[in-house]
C-alpha cells in the first residue's frame, strides 16, 4: 500500500456539521478499501490566495493516508462532486519520497565530486610547494659548490 497526502479545502460558511459529514464520508472511502488514515491535520479557516466561488476563505483539512490505487477513483468523485469542497490534491508521497531521495543522491555525488576536486587541488599545491622547496634546497647545493 502507498502513502497518499490529501490537502482538501472546505467551503467555510458550511455548518460545522456538514463538514464533518463530508470529511466522514472521504474517510468512509479510504476505510472501506482497506485504508487507513495515518494523520490528520485540521489547519482551519485561513484566507485564500484567491478567490474560489466568489469565497476568499476556506477550512483547510490534510490528512496522510495508506492505501491502495484502486481507491483514488472513488476519492477522486467524491471530492469533484462534493459541494462541500472547494479544491483537493492528492499526492503520492511514495513517488514523491522516491524522487527526493534520487535528487539528493545526485547532490551528494555532485558534492562528492567537487570536495574530491577541491582535495586534488590542494594535493597539487601542495606537491608544488614541496618541488619548490627541493628546487630552493637543489639551487642552494649548487651555490654552495660554485663558491667553494
Amino acid at each position: 500500500m502507498a502513502l497518499y497526502e490529501l490537502g482538501i479545502v472546505i467551503d467555510p460558511e458550511l455548518p460545522p456539521e456538514a463538514e464533518t459529514s463530508a470529511l466522514e464520508r472521504l474517510e468512509k472511502i479510504i476505510t472501506d478499501a482497506d485504508g487507513s488514515v495515518v494523520e490528520k491535520d485540521a489547519r482551519g479557516r485561513r484566507q485564500l490566495a484567491y478567490p474560489i466561488n466568489k469565497k476568499n476563505y476556506g477550512v483547510y483539512h490534510f490528512w496522510k493516508f495508506e492505501s491502495g490505487g484502486e481507491v483514488m477513483t472513488d476519492l477522486n468523485f467524491e471530492l469533484r462532486t462534493s459541494d462541500a469542497v472547494l479544491r483537493s490534491l492528492i499526492l503520492n508521497l511514495d513517488r514523491e519520497l522516491r524522487r527526493k531521495r534520487k535528487i539528493d543522491a545526485k547532490l551528494q555525488v555532485k558534492a562528492a565530486k567537487k570536495a574530491a576536486k577541491a582535495e586534488a587541488k590542494i594535493e597539487q599545491a601542495e606537491l608544488a610547494e614541496k618541488a619548490e622547496k627541493a628546487e630552493r634546497a637543489e639551487q642552494a647545493v649548487q651555490d654552495a659548490e660554485t663558491e667553494s
